[in-house]
């Protein structure tokens, strides 16, 4: 009995990538594709809606809502860097995002960390300030 106790415990004591995890690497996070729920504190993200997906542990690809992008992502224990953005060059000024692609493409650049909370990726800055929320499609 005292052996399943241990067991219980230790599993508790475990962080689940549901309850804040941080990716070990990108590797972690390869295939699933995510769309923006917040971005940069504006919680109404409008349609189209920014899509985030890690095409290879170093490697994201997705869009802007308007413009397609891809570029460099290391995941490194939550730790995030990404590296310069190539994005398509769509003149998209019939969209009512107001800013929201330029806003999307900001907090990529700007994020140092990376965490699967309740489902959700977020990513966080340097200060550990939330930029932006992601759900599964």
């Amino acid at each position: 009995a005292s052996s399943l106790l241990v067991l219980l415990v230790s599993a508790c004591a475990l962080p689940s990538p549901q309850q804040g995890g941080l990716p070990a690497s990108g590797a972690a996070l390869v295939g699933q594709e995510w769309v923006a729920t917040q971005i940069a504190g504006v919680s109404t993200v409008l349609a189209p809606v920014p899509r985030l997906r890690w095409a290879s542990a170093e490697q994201i690809t997705g869009s802007g809502g308007c413009n397609a992008f891809a570029g460099r992502a290391v995941v490194n224990q939550g730790a995030l860097q990404v590296g310069n953005l190539a994005a398509t060059g769509r003149l998209c000024v019939a969209l009512p995002q107001g800013g929201q692609e330029d806003r999307f493409f900001a907090v990529l650049e700007s994020a140092r960390t990376v965490r699967l909370v309740d489902g959700q990726l977020v990513l966080e800055d340097a200060a550990g300030q939330i930029l932006a929320r992601f759900a599964k499609p």
